[in-house]
């Protein structure tokens, strides 16, 4: 009996050494819900849910739809996002508010030769040159959103007062109808609204305001309270690890890639994107710079400390 107990005992080590040799394929799934607002920016993330490229690593990744991008630090402070969309301003206004947020990773940038941001005007108006904005109403999707304070700096590079204007928060699926009821006179726009919107004949492209202040710029990235960064280091590198092979899965299968778009945004996308999951701290410093321009930051903060390893 006791010769048989030994040998239950190295049979049950040997399984479960053997069990262990396979890793993470046997660990449960680490989940991860995932916030993004109405744009094409995120749809290596939909690509990524939809075709394993998550679960390839043990994540469970769920998209979740929220309407402003400004409501997602409080959303990642809280629990009900681990990770979510966010803008380098609204990432830098959190962290000087008192959040400790991170980047960690980048979902697209802005590129002159490919440009999806443009200001829109209503075509009833018809408006030739940057001071033509004075006493017009201006639809942005976030206040001190990347949109916003380009518009900001753009408004003053031009020599007009952003004080002699309104600006109206405001989200991208909201824009066309508001341009055509006359409630905004322009708007900060992103495909596939800007070109819907023109194409409509509802409004027309003013500026390429983005691009004539910085030709390649973070757009858009995602972020993690630094905690749950730090806790999940190998999740952080694996989220981006999978945006990066469903970003070239995108750009293979664009055709297919719309039916996510129509699915998670209830709209396809128009023209290239130049999805990337590169970031760095200059492209931090850079809106840091804009953020003491404009007087929006109370207290000194180092961008290398703001992304995840």
């Amino acid at each position: 009996m006791k010769f048989s107990h030994t040998i239950l005992k190295h049979a049950w080590a040997a399984l479960a050494a053997g069990l262990a040799a396979f890793g993470p394929a046997f660990a449960e799934p680490l989940k991860i819900t995932a916030g993004y607002v109405s744009a094409t920016e995120f749809l290596p993330l939909f690509a990524a849910a939809e075709k394993g490229m998550f679960a390839k690593y043990d994540l469970a990744v769920e998209p979740k739809r929220i309407p402003i991008i400004t409501n997602i630090p409080q959303a990642l402070i809280s629990g009900d996002l681990q990770i979510g969309a966010t803008t380098v301003p609204v990432l830098l206004q959190s962290n000087d508010g008192g959040l400790d947020l991170q980047l960690v990773s980048g979902a697209a940038r802005h590129l002159k030769t490919s440009a999806r941001v443009a200001l829109v005007a209503r075509s009833s108006l018809k408006m030739e040159k940057p001071e033509d904005l004075i006493g017009k109403k201006i639809g942005v999707a976030g206040f001190n959103s990347s949109m916003d304070v380009f518009l900001r700096k753009w408004l003053k590079t031009n020599g007009v007062d952003e004080k002699r204007l309104t600006r109206i928060e405001a989200i991208f699926p909201q824009m066309p109808d508001l341009l055509k009821s006359g409630t905004i006179d322009a708007a900060t726009m992103t495909e596939p609204f800007k070109s819907a919107v023109v194409k409509s004949g509802t409004g027309y492209i003013f500026a390429d305001y983005v691009s004539e202040t910085n030709p390649d710029v973070l757009m858009i990235a995602y972020a993690a309270t630094a905690e749950w960064a730090r806790a999940h280091p190998r999740a952080v590198r694996d989220f981006r690890a999978a945006l990066d092979e469903a970003g070239e899965w995108v750009r293979a299968n664009p055709e297919q890639a719309k039916a996510f778009e129509l699915k998670y945004l209830g709209f396809a996308s128009a023209g290239p994107n130049s999805f990337t999951t590169a970031m760095s701290a200059g492209d931090i410093a850079f809106y840091a710079g804009l953020g003491k321009e404009f007087g929006l930051y109370r207290n000194p903060m180092d961008p290398q400390k703001m992304i995840a390893d």
